[in-house]
């Protein structure tokens, strides 16, 4: 897969609908649910562009009554993403700091984890 193809997705009589804003792909694409829609595209892709086949990527555009709860749930799934990935780390360091003080089974208490976690984490790169 060389390239992938945006589509505006709406929401619109029931029905979700693509649209290529690039020109790419002319017309429009209409589906009950998005499996459906992207499985059409893909089609569509294969059949256009058999030698090498873009991928099918969504931006949605949707109903304000939704796009705000939609984009407040994105923020914070970022915002939890990065945190879970700094404590990753930092139980990392954590563990191999401790441990060059105490024992793994203290250190373990100490961090509310497992022995065998504390290992790991001591271990790890």
């Amino acid at each position: 897969m060389n390239k992938t193809i945006t589509y505006v997705v709406t929401f619109e009589n029931e029905r979700w609908v693509s649209r290529c804003p690039t020109g790419e792909v002319e017309g429009v694409g209409v589906a009950a649910s998005l499996s459906q829609l992207e499985r059409d595209l893909a089609e569509i892709h294969a059949w256009a562009w058999p030698e090498s086949t873009p991928g099918v990527e969504f931006t949605f555009d949707l109903p304000e009554e939704v796009a705000g709860v939609v984009a407040e749930y994105s923020r914070e799934k970022e915002l939890a993403e990065a945190h879970t990935k700094r404590a990753a780390e930092l139980a990392v360091r954590a563990a191999k700091v401790l441990t060059s003080h105490w024992s793994e089974p203290d250190t373990a208490r100490v961090m509310g984890l497992s022995k065998q976690r504390v290992h790991q984490l001591k271990v790890s790169a």
